[in-house]
């Protein structure tokens, strides 16, 4: 896990370095913001309920081979 020095290094670096400016003034709250992200990841995450149509979906699909009305 990174320090929060690190994590401001890396966007400060990202950005150029720049001593001035939006970037200069936020890499702090930034920093911060990123370290309590991966603080957290130490707690357990909440499943996921998959979406339908991908290979996580956990519902059986039936395949129709003939037509049951008639006309």
């Amino acid at each position: 896990m990174a320090t929060k020095d690190e994590i401001k290094k890396a966007i400060l670096g990202v950005a150029g370095n720049p001593v001035s400016g939006a970037i200069a003034a936020l890499a702090d709250e930034m920093a911060d913001a990123v370290f309590a992200l991966d603080d957290s990841s130490a707690e357990t995450p909440k499943k996921v309920k998959p979406v339908r149509g991908t290979t996580q979906q956990a519902e059986k699909e039936t395949r129709v081979m003939e037509a049951v009305e008639q006309r």
